[in-house]
């Protein structure tokens, strides 16, 4: 509906406007099978007999995925039409998801969800890529914010959805109905608005040097890299903490199922993510550094919780979901700003990948904690983790700490 009033015209939008809500739907939509391995993570666990290692791997491998590739897709929207790494990209996650649904084991999941996070890696920097090809100034800073704010929305639906179908029809089906997402996305290529004269300009010979002096850039790379070890060690992990809480005697409560409570709380980060970043345009980058350091104090928080009462750990685990991902708009919008404009599809692809390894690296270090410290069973073996997992938004927030201006913008 959204989409047929912005092509007819009754609701009415700038072209940044309309840029910006196209390319959120379209990111959204891509985003549906983000979360369906870390809602099912129990259930598929049971029938593949996976121990915690290789969940952790298999919930990681997605963001390895999209670490692999995005450096080679970001970066040739440069030279190529993004919108062709858009459409290709979106095809793949489909297959990717429906072939999950036949998977029979860990080696095969874990190769498909490689496959899965390829296919964000063509959508999420091409799109924002292509967002600020359209967009300038204020309304580039806004629109990059809001763009990556959305991950927030689609994560959340992911982990709803998944949790919603698998309570119908069983795990292979949230993967089947997960891969519908991106075939919606397809819909916003044809209804974008022609790229800004500026951004049309022919990009320079493919060169990461420049980029890696840009020291206000790399401050936000290094941020990033901290952020998503923290949000996807969280999110692969929040559904089995949350069911093994419940599990312990006098923590029983009526509930939506975990995925279900994941994904509201992923739905809180929303409008979150929308004001930091509001309030970092406006007071600058000390908004972004307490928001880590508060993602930190929740994560020790659960830290030395681990194991009590559900009254204590729910509020936690919901409050990390939120403030883990709370200042990644703010920083995705720096990064943007820092970028040299006739390189910016090179900066972002160096930006996401550093992020999307330590993506990968986060909830994989999580689950060789637990294992180290007796398993998922016990309480100090989930200490470890959450004291891992804060690990992240410290150098996030340390990185933005010591941030210079960029050069050019001085």
């Amino acid at each position: 509906m959204l989409l047929s009033a912005i092509r007819s015209g009754s609701f009415r939008l700038g072209a940044a406007g309309k840029a910006t809500v196209l390319l959120s739907f379209g990111l959204m939509t891509n985003l549906v099978p983000l979360a369906t391995f870390a809602a099912m993570i129990l259930a598929i666990n049971r029938t593949w007999g996976l121990n915690a290692s290789e969940a952790g791997w298999i919930g990681g491998i997605y963001f390895a995925g999209y670490a692999m590739s995005v450096p080679v897709l970001a970066s040739a929207t440069d030279k190529l039409d993004g919108r062709w790494i858009f459409v290709g990209s979106s095809l793949l996650s489909v297959a990717s998801s429906l072939a999950f649904a036949l998977a029979g084991g860990f080696w095969t999941g874990l190769w498909l969800r490689f496959l899965s996070g390829a296919s964000l890696a063509g959508v999420q920097m091409p799109g924002l890529k292509l967002l600020a090809d359209r967009t300038s100034g204020r309304a580039r800073a806004r629109g990059s914010a809001i763009y990556t704010s959305c991950y927030a929305l689609g994560a959340a639906g992911s982990f709803l959805l998944a949790g919603v179908v698998e309570g119908f029809s069983g795990w292979r089906s949230t993967f089947v109905v997960s891969s519908i997402g991106p075939l919606l996305g397809l819909a916003v290529i044809p209804l974008l608005p022609p790229v800004l004269e500026d951004a049309a300009a022919a990009a320079p010979r493919l060169d990461f040097r420049p980029i890696f002096r840009n020291r206000a850039l790399m401050a936000y790379v290094i941020a990033f890299a901290g952020n998503t070890w923290e949000v996807f060690a969280v999110r692969v992990w929040f559904v089995a903490y949350l069911t093994w809480i419940l599990g312990l005697p006098g923590n029983r409560l009526t509930l939506p199922g975990p995925a279900v409570i994941s994904g509201l709380a992923s739905l809180v980060g929303f409008p979150v993510n929308i004001a930091v970043a509001e309030l970092a345009l406006r007071y600058g980058r000390s908004v972004v550094i307490m928001t880590s350091v508060i993602s930190v104090l929740v994560c020790i928080a659960l830290a030395i919780t681990a194991g009590g009462p559900v009254r204590i750990v729910l509020p936690l685990l919901v409050l990390v979901q939120v403030t883990s991902i709370g200042d990644v708009g703010a920083l995705t919008s720096g990064a943007v700003d820092a970028a040299d404009a006739a390189r910016r599809g090179a900066a972002l692809s160096v930006y996401a990948f550093t992020g999307y390894v330590t993506a990968f690296a986060g909830p994989v270090v999580a689950g060789v904690a637990l294992d180290w410290f007796g398993g998922a069973a016990r309480p100090e073996a989930w200490s470890a983790a959450f004291a891992a997992i804060a690990l992240g938004s410290a150098v996030a927030a340390c990185a933005v700490a010591a941030a210079r201006p960029h050069p050019d913008r001085a």
